[in-house]
């Protein structure tokens, strides 16, 4: 058995090493080298898991070959292993936010389709987001948010079904039950650091391929930031309760309106407008969150800033908009199912005026703007109408003239 473990061990790293997966796919290939492969004939074709060591310091990814199955259909080698490339970069077995769902069924659908994602080898039957498109799916989805989004139509009595005669090309056993060791986002951080030091294309190719500088359509940076997720402790504790309470004061204050006569001037009904106030629903306001992408922005500061958005979903009505020098995506988030940094997208200069454009905030219906940002980027020269809260993440001089502001990380 140790021979037949060792003889596999050479073959994966021959197929990786030494033929055209390397030059194709380096970052994939140096997760794989991550991986121990093992024999086991009980699986369909292949299949990856996650175990404790025996003292429990370090956790192993494990990836499950039957080599007799293989045998038969090589022509879906590739795309099996960049599959299981992306069970692992994407966290579905380390990660506790894809442990013990309620609808396990429908956890593994919004797998399969976000591992499938991307990989343009053969499959052999893929289930795809496209199956879904009815139910809301789009390109580009987190596992999360498809999973929402299943949830979503299983509640309004629909059934989400794939396409007739799809199925999970890989064994999923290995993802069902007991939550992951604690070593397990650590040890997943360590493959993906490790591939972005070994695995990045030559700085001197001039036109590379995406597939060459991205894993499930992320890069290695963008994907240890999706990680850390909202779910993990906060580094910092900041008292939401009270930042939130100035914006539930805002949509509380009177308005003045035409609907209702003017108690100190009734006979200048028409010219005179009367005051109201707006419902005490507005208790739970409505909150644009905007989150500076840009490069200057660390990894450290964007997982941090998705741990804040938790607590702060619990006090309001969150909607995220991440930016450079441009909107690069807007969503809404629910707590664990929400858009959390799923993709960050951007990572160019960083132009803060682009979060209080008027349509923007309209759209939004938003009752206060809170800005996570280093400060570096111009600002509008006059503020909304409604109150803004800068998060300053770095130490550094912020010339805005408005608005309140805090600092997300003490230097």
């Amino acid at each position: 058995m140790q021979r037949e473990a060792q003889d596999l061990r050479r073959w994966l790293e021959a197929f990786v090493f030494e033929g055209g997966f390397l030059a194709r796919y380096p970052y994939y290939a140096h997760v794989l080298a991550s991986l121990t492969p093992v024999l086991d004939p009980s699986v369909e074709s292949v299949g990856v898991s996650l175990s404790p060591s025996s003292d429990g310091a370090r956790a192993r990814y494990f990836l499950h070959v039957n080599v007799e199955a293989l045998r038969r259909v090589p022509q879906f080698l590739r795309g099996l292993l960049l599959h299981e490339v992306h069970h692992v970069v994407l966290g579905h077995l380390a990660h506790p936010r894809f442990a013990s769902p309620e609808r396990p069924e429908l956890m593994q659908m919004a797998m399969e389709t976000t591992a499938n994602e991307h990989i343009e080898e053969l499959l052999p039957s893929p289930i795809l987001w496209q199956h879904f498109e009815r139910f809301g799916f789009r390109a580009g989805q987190s596992t999360m948010e498809r999973y929402a989004l299943l949830c979503e139509a299983r509640t309004e009595s629909l059934v989400p079904k794939p396409k007739d005669g799809t199925r999970s090309v890989d064994d999923h056993s290995f993802m069902d039950g007991a939550a992951p060791p604690a070593s397990g986002v650590p040890e997943t951080r360590r493959i993906l650091e490790e591939a972005d030091q070994k695995g990045a294309p030559p700085s001197e190719a001039r036109e590379v391929p995406e597939r060459r500088i991205t894993m499930a359509g992320k890069t290695p940076k963008e994907l240890l930031v999706e990680l850390g997720g909202a779910t993990d402790p906060r580094e910092v504790l900041y008292d939401w309760k009270d930042a939130l309470s100035r914006f539930v004061a805002h949509r509380r204050a009177p308005v003045h309106t035409w609907s209702r006569p003017s108690r100190r001037f009734p006979a200048e009904i028409g010219r005179v407008p009367g005051r109201t106030y707006r419902p005490r629903t507005a208790l739970r306001p409505t909150i644009l969150v905007a989150i500076d992408t840009s490069l200057s922005m660390t990894e450290r500061e964007l997982s941090e800033i998705a741990r804040q958005l938790r607590p702060m979903s619990e006090l309001a009505q969150l909607v995220i908009v991440e930016h450079d020098a441009k909107v690069t995506r807007i969503a809404s988030f629910h707590g664990e199912l929400g858009g959390v940094l799923t993709k960050v997208k951007g990572r160019g200069g960083t132009d803060l005026r682009v979060i209080f454009e008027p349509g923007l905030l309209h759209t939004t219906h938003a009752d206060g703007v809170i800005a996570f940002t280093d400060g570096d980027g111009p600002t509008p020269e006059r503020p909304p109408a409604i109150p803004v809260l800068w998060m300053l993440t770095k130490p550094w001089d912020f010339t805005c003239a408005w608005g309140e502001r805090a600092k997300l990380f003490a230097r």
